[in-house]
């Protein structure tokens, strides 16, 4: 909602000022002075960004809701001159409804257990926001006739809340069968953090401001009673709430009874004669100037910025080959045996039959690991005569201990999704459970509790939790960065001042009223498709509507993969993998491990440059945790050189320890274990 500016307020208010003088004079006329009140029906349009909580689970939002409600108001009105031709001022009391019923689905979906059947059935659940909302306020309007009878008018409004309740439910809309424990389909959300309310709502202002614009039509009754027929627009200045956005739209249709309190005596009325119209003023002369110039932007390994004018930029694609991880642990919340809502899911085989894996190229580590109930179930439906277990563990937390079927009810979750959505035969899925991971992470912090609450993955078939591989094209941009210098000036007010970076018909950037230096630093989607010349051009106009401009261009040197070989031109491949095998504070590798270095040895070509960097979770001192990457990656690189035998000697590697790694999120216990990995990149030439 765009609220009005300082200097529009004020021109509004000395045009309110100015309007009465600027009307025509009248002598011995007594004006009409109005009260009188009214009904109207309002429609209340919600918006608002409102979440849903529970604990620190986000359930859902609500955005939007409608209401109609009524109102009533009591009015004073008065011309300031000629009634016909003057300005009115029109002040009001009112009472009037803003509340509302909310909706949004919930993203939390649960299971409800059919004792029926024994089964657990997908339900599908919304969250429902009552809002009470009873408010006194004034308009502070002002009225201006433009008909005789037919009316603008608009200005501020004030409205106190009386008051500002609310309440939060959760409802089941599918099955129609499934029910709450308390028997109905309906329920309080309870716990549900302090964005949620119940009661009055929270962090909510007691004042609400607005600006309502609207018009009227005055229909005589009798020499002093009127009936006038309006329609209005109420758009609120502030929000609901001071911490999240809610804002309420009125459109209101109603009418007014007045009355004139003043009588009128017979007068005449002389009209002042019109000003005489000043003398033409000769018109002034535009007189513009403009410039733009393209240039490149590099850094070097120091840190020092480099500037080369009339660059040649050169756009260059390479292969690469990605393997992310394969994590084989599923997390779950304290207490709790429901798979988090942060993993993906279908809510059918149809929707399931949909997933490809090659839907993932681009995404993050972390995106893609949330993936993984899908990617394991992909993998299992592609290949039928392997098996799985899987098996439940807990923390050793007292809320966790006194749970004896904890550990198996989260086996059975997974069982679940993989058996009804992906439709795993029941006989190739076995579920165990056990207390304490074999490989637990440390028992005596929060974060290691976290670890160990989890569900573990296995198969006789290793090939099951190999890394996802998906191979994409990188395109990358020399120099990295352009910089736009512009100057302009102009005898008279610009009304345009526009800089645009374009690639033929293709806007890549642009830039209004810039300053005389923008730079373009384009992600890797936004980059030039083509071998055209970028063109820069200053785009100006003034107030007479006169325009200008100034270009410059850049040429671009555009190298296709299949440019590159076809012109022999030298190339390279770049793979990347991450190894997910460390256990906590543990630099030894395992055999998933060298699964995956076996793959890498056997990608390697003559003349790889091969880079390895290990990292740490940002659990410990971070001394310790640079010894420990810099362990991980000096293991790595020996079994790599032992795997590759005499073929080592061909390659180069760069080893180092990187420390603690912040690249994924370590508040998530699956964003801790993605940390303590080493990434190797290969750089392979191709001839």
């Amino acid at each position: 909602m765009l609220k009005p500016s300082a200097s529009a307020t004020a021109l509004f208010l000395t045009l309110a000022l100015f309007l009465p003088f600027a009307q025509p004079i009248t002598r011995a006329q007594v004006r009409p002075m109005y009260v009188g009140g009214g009904l109207a029906v309002g429609l209340n349009l919600h918006s608002l960004n409102l979440p849903v909580y529970r604990g620190d689970t986000l359930c859902g939002v609500f955005t939007s809701g409608t209401s109609i409600a009524p109102s009533g108001s009591l009015l004073f009105e008065t011309p300031l001159g000629d009634p016909a031709h003057s300005v009115w001022i029109a002040p009001r009391l009112y009472f009037s409804s803003l509340g509302a019923n909310i909706t949004t689905p919930a993203t939390d979906q649960g299971r409800w257990h059919d004792t029926i059947n024994n089964t657990f059935v997908p339900i599908t659940q919304e969250y429902q926001l009552d809002a009470t909302l009873l408010s006194l306020g004034a308009d502070l309007f002002i009225k201006y006739p433009l008909t005789e009878r037919f009316f603008l008018m608009g200005g501020p409004s004030l409205s106190y809340l009386l008051q500002r309740n609310a309440t939060l439910n959760e409802v089941i809309t599918a099955p129609t069968d499934a029910l709450y424990k308390n028997g109905t389909q309906s329920q309080p959300v309870l716990n549900s953090g302090t964005n949620n309310t119940t009661g009055q709502i929270g962090n909510s202002t007691s004042i609400l401001a607005a600006f309502t614009l609207g018009a009227s039509l005055d229909v005589p009754l009798s020499p002093k009673v009127m009936l006038a027929p309006e329609l209005t627009v109420s758009a609120p200045i502030n929000s609901l709430r001071t911490d999240y956005n809610w804002h309420v739209i009125t459109i209101a249709l109603g009418a007014e009874l007045k009355f004139n309190i003043v009588k009128e005596p017979k007068l005449e009325v002389v009209q002042a004669p019109p000003p005489p119209p000043p003398p033409p003023s000769p018109l002034p002369k535009s007189e513009m100037a403009a410039s733009v110039k393209i240039s490149g932007i590099t850094t070097d390994s120091a840190g020092v910025e480099h500037e080369t004018s009339d660059p040649q930029i050169r756009i260059e694609e390479f292969e690469r080959r990605e393997a992310y991880p394969a994590l084989n642990y599923i997390f779950f919340d304290e207490g709790g045996s429901q798979i988090p809502s942060r993993y993906q899911f279908f809510a059918s085989p149809d929707q399931a039959a949909t997933f490809h894996i090659d839907s993932l190229a681009g995404r993050s580590t972390i995106e893609v690991y949330h993936e993984e109930l899908n990617i394991l179930g992909k993998r299992l439906s592609d290949n039928p005569l392997i098996s799985v277990t899987l098996t439940g563990t807990n923390s050793e937390t007292s809320r966790e201990a006194s749970d004896s079927s904890l550990a198996l009810r989260r086996a059975e979750s997974v069982q679940h999704y993989l058996e009804h959505v992906w439709q795993i035969d029941p006989s190739r899925i076995t579920v165990s459970s056990e207390g304490i991971p074999t490989n637990p992470s440390s028992t005596s912090s929060t974060d290691g509790s976290e670890e160990n609450r989890r569900v573990e993955i296995a198969s006789s078939d290793p090939g099951l939790l190999d890394p996802l591989t998906i191979e994409t094209i990188d395109r990358t941009m020399n120099p990295p960065t352009i910089r736009l210098r512009s100057t302009e000036s102009s005898r008279i007010p610009l009304v345009e001042n526009t800089l645009i970076l374009r690639q033929g018909d293709r806007i890549l950037t642009s830039y209004r009223g810039p300053g005389t230096m923008e730079q373009w630093h384009p992600k890797p989607e936004d980059l030039p498709h083509t071998d055209l010349p970028l063109v820069a051009t200053m785009h100006l106009t003034d107030s007479l509507g006169t325009p200008f401009k100034a270009t410059d261009t850049a040429n671009v040197e555009l190298l296709t993969i299949r440019k590159k070989r076809e012109e022999r031109t030298q190339d390279k491949i770049i793979e990347h993998y991450n190894l997910i095998t460390f256990s906590f504070d543990k630099s030894d590798l395992n055999d998933r491990s060298m699964r995956v270095i076996a793959e890498i040895a056997a990608s390697v070509t003559p003349g790889t440059r091969i880079l390895v960097r290990g990292y740490t979770d940002v659990t410990g001192e971070s001394s310790h945790n640079l010894e420990l990457s810099e362990a991980r990656a000096i293991a790595v690189e020996s079994a790599l050189r032992q795997t590759l035998g005499n073929q080592a000697s061909s390659v180069s590697f760069q080893s180092e320890g990187e420390g603690q790694s912040d690249l994924v999120d370590n508040r998530l216990p699956e964003g801790r274990f993605l940390s303590r990995t080493v990434f190797v990149e290969l750089q392979k030439p191709v001839q």
